[in-house]
């Protein structure tokens, strides 16, 4: 495990933490929240910018983030919409993954 403090690796390092929270939120029901929107704006922004220097795949990102705001529409029954947040929360465990995997050097 090779962990190097530079900006980049901390940032990268918040925001798997950021994740694991936004998927906290998910799980105890609250699809009304403007934290995970926040959230993904800020990780569509890292990955536009630094997708050259991490492993995260943008299409990843881009998906989650179409489910997250599938979450928005309240025309859904409840178990479309759980499993639509379930889909949301396994793409969150696998940012989780690759903002880890870039942070201690994973191959």
């Amino acid at each position: 495990m090779n962990f190097n403090p530079t900006p980049f690796n901390v940032s990268t390092a918040l925001l798997a933490a950021f994740a694991c929270w936004v998927a906290f939120i998910r799980v105890k029901g609250q699809s009304d929240s403007n934290i995970p929107l926040f959230y993904y704006g800020v990780i569509v922004y890292y990955v536009v910018v630094y997708g050259d220097s991490t492993s995260l795949p943008p299409m990843l990102v881009y998906a989650t983030l179409v489910f997250a705001l599938l979450l928005r529409f309240e025309f859904m029954n409840s178990p479309v919409s759980k499993a639509i947040g379930l889909i949301e929360c396994c793409g969150l465990a696998a940012i989780v993954y690759f903002n880890l995997s870039t942070v201690f050097g994973w191959t």
